[in-house]
């Protein structure tokens, strides 16, 4: 398993974070939160930054309306 930290952000602000362990980014998320997402960012909106922490990759998500 790898190690994931999970940010919640609100524009650049992270306002929590956690790390959590999974298989990938994907499960990472459905363990960590429970609403639905999708990929990517809206200016303005919060979101979810998953980092790989072994190698820093970053993904990118927002709440599903």
């Amino acid at each position: 398993m790898k190690t994931y930290k999970v940010d919640a952000m609100l524009g650049r602000k992270v306002t929590s974070s956690t790390s959590v362990e999974a298989q990938s980014h994907v499960h990472d998320l459905v363990k960590t939160i429970s609403r639905p997402l999708m990929p990517g960012t809206t200016p303005g909106k919060p979101w979810i930054r998953v980092t790989d922490v072994s190698t820093r990759k970053v993904h990118k998500f927002q709440f599903a309306h």
